[in-house]
């Protein structure tokens, strides 16, 4: 008598918030996947994998998830057990590309609120309409959200989006109250940069005077002091609405949404006339590169780069203040404010990155087929539905025998599925037969039609494209860029 192999099952948890509410729900969920588990003879239970306030359309956000991909791929578990569609992921493509890869590694998916099971032939089309479902809930929620947060601005009502050094939140008025302790930090800023101290200068004096910021620690960083100078609450006013979300990330507005602009909604702790000085002096201290920088447009890349060591997005930046050794580049926010002790990921020259957007293009577009295959596919498809809804029809009806329809049906259903993948493959939305076109130069509408979001980890570039496809480059800054051999460039620059 054969004996039933025991599988090794997980469970996947993500909520979103991290309130009481939200508490109670985890620890629920915890419970009630482990007693799931262990009730089944069947199966063995592993562990819990669980993610805290982070939202569901971002997989590079996701510590956890990346962590039980990883797993996956060293054997360790069998079966995945997860509430919804939702809770995996809410972006379509990235879904079935995950769920994919864990069949491939043969691990099953069991998602339990829609009932499907990805080791189920027909799993891949009602996933599909699962995750198009979840995604647009999730935009219409932020509709909702966006409209409702534009009301209250119109009516003059202030939100505090963080924490604010030198500020408590009362939450009855919904005013912001001096915290004279921490404002006393605040003023020590102000003052250290009308003498004369840069950002990084004062970053180490606050540390060795034993500061602490709003994290608890004495660590400064150069991003957190420039955001303190320039934020116009400490003169007692408000500017709302400095960035928006999009699809699960932050982009800095530079008009592309209404900004509001109140003035006195709390009580100052930097003067009208110091705060405009500080201003002032920080525009005459940029660069003639950096001046206005912030009513030129986004870079293309903008808000697409995601370090693959840390989660944190790209910032553009020059690499020095001279314009001799002077060059564009792209390092993590993270360890641009912090140091290499927090990510270790590797920066990028902006014109290696364009040089390897045009190489990964022009691979993706000769992989791409024409229009005219598309539509075969979706008559292909179209077909297959049509031999579905017949062969269901002659079930009803009895007039074919049970098991001939099971044999029939799975054949379909598995053909369907094959057919609906292969076409995913190819599908690119918003995009027209026109625009696939091989480039010579960078042309950045590109970026716009084609990229979903990029990756950078230890000097490889990952371009993923909107339907899906990957295509993985490897790159070098050359001796200038990255950290071994810049020295030797710049002696040997100096000898010529």
């Amino acid at each position: 008598m054969n004996k039933t192999k025991i599988k090794r099952a997980v469970a996947y948890i993500r909520v979103s918030t991290k309130s009481d509410t939200q508490l109670h729900s985890y620890d629920y969920q915890v419970e009630y996947y482990k007693g799931l588990i262990e009730r089944n003879p069947n199966l063995e239970y592993v562990g819990i994998y669980s993610d805290w306030g982070i939202s569901g359309r971002w997989l590079a956000k996701r510590p956890q998830l990346n962590q039980l991909l990883e797993d996956a791929k060293e054997h360790k578990f069998d079966v995945v057990y997860t509430k919804s569609v939702s809770r995996l992921s809410r972006n379509t493509t990235e879904l079935l590309e995950m769920v994919r890869e864990l069949r491939d590694l043969g691990v099953k998916v069991v998602f339990e609120k829609e009932n499907i099971d990805t080791f189920d032939p027909s799993a891949e089309v009602f996933l599909t309409i699962a995750a198009a479902v979840a995604e647009n809930d999730l935009r219409v929620y932020s509709e909702n959200q966006r409209w409702a947060v534009r009301k209250r601005f119109e009516s003059g009502y202030m939100t505090i989006g963080c924490r604010i050094l030198g500020y408590t939140m009362d939450k009855d008025t919904n005013t912001l109250i001096v915290n004279e302790e921490e404002a006393k930090i605040v003023r020590r800023i102000f003052d250290l940069y009308l003498q004369g101290f840069g950002f990084a200068p004062i970053s180490l004096i606050l540390k060795n005077e034993g500061y602490i910021n709003t994290k608890g620690t004495t660590e400064w960083g150069r991003g957190a002091i420039r955001y303190i100078l320039k934020n116009e609450k400490y003169k007692g006013c408000s500017l709302t609405q400095k960035s928006y979300n999009k699809d699960g990330m932050k982009f800095t507005n530079h008009g592309e949404i209404k900004k509001y602009y109140m003035e006195d909604t709390h009580e100052p702790i930097i003067s009208p006339e110091v705060f405009e000085k500080v201003q002032k002096l920080m525009y005459e201290r940029c660069s003639k590169d950096q001046i206005g920088r912030e009513a030129i447009p986004p870079y293309p890349f903008t808000g697409k780069i995601v370090c693959g060591c840390c989660g944190h997005l790209y910032n553009h930046k020059f690499s020095a203040t001279n314009k001799t050794w002077r060059k564009e580049i792209w390092t993590c926010s993270h360890q641009n404010n912090y140091s290499r002790k927090v990510c270790t990921s590797s920066r990028i020259k902006d014109e290696v990155l364009k040089e390897k957007f045009i190489e990964a293009y022009n691979e993706f577009i000769e992989k791409k087929p024409d229009n005219e295959v598309v539509l075969e596919i979706k008559m292909r498809i179209k077909s297959l539905l049509d031999d579905e809804r017949e062969l269901t029809a002659l079930k009803v009806n009895r007039l074919i025998k049970l098991d001939e329809f099971n044999v029939e049906i799975e054949k379909i259903r598995k053909e369907l599925k094959e057919t609906n993948i292969e076409l995913n493959k190819h599908m690119m939305r918003g995009v027209k037969k026109s625009d696939y076109t091989k480039i010579d130069d960078f042309d950045e509408t590109k970026v716009d039609k084609f990229i979903d979001h990029i990756v950078i980890d230890d000097y490889t570039v990952t371009f993923h494209f909107t339907n899906g496809i990957a295509i993985k480059k490897k790159y070098t800054n050359g001796p200038s860029g990255n950290q071994k051999g810049w020295k030797n460039k710049k002696l040997n620059q100096m000898e010529g």
